[in-house]
């Protein structure tokens, strides 16, 4: 019985076949698996959010059988009013409890961009 040895013939590759099915074997592996992790970080996110919508309208509707559509309605936000002595959208609320934001886009620039 004879015994066969393999030798394979050199092309000037830099990959032999076997090592290019070892490198694509891989990368496929790899991409798949990161596309399931993708997919599955985007269906939980997806649920939360679902979850988070169905809780808000739950809320609300509970809120609304009272009449407590505002939160100028609500006892403790009232309360809150009552001791500052103002109303809902008085100067001292204003002040208070609402906030203004300001993005300064300078900070921003980039060459060749522009801001308004």
């Amino acid at each position: 019985m004879a015994q066969y040895q393999y030798i394979e013939k050199s092309t000037g590759q830099i990959f032999s076949r076997r090592d290019f099915l070892k490198v694509a074997g891989v990368s496929v592996t790899a991409i798949a698996v990161s596309g399931y992790v993708i997919t599955d970080v985007i269906k939980k996110r997806k649920s939360y959010i679902a979850m988070r919508q169905q809780g808000l309208y739950k809320d609300d509707k509970r809120l609304q059988k009272v009449n407590m559509t505002g939160s100028h309605q609500n006892n403790a936000c009232f309360q809150v009013y009552k001791d500052l002595k103002t109303s809902p959208m008085g100067e001292t609320a204003e002040k208070l409890l609402h906030t203004k934001t300001y993005v300064n886009r300078r900070n921003l620039e980039l060459e060749g961009v522009r801001h308004a």
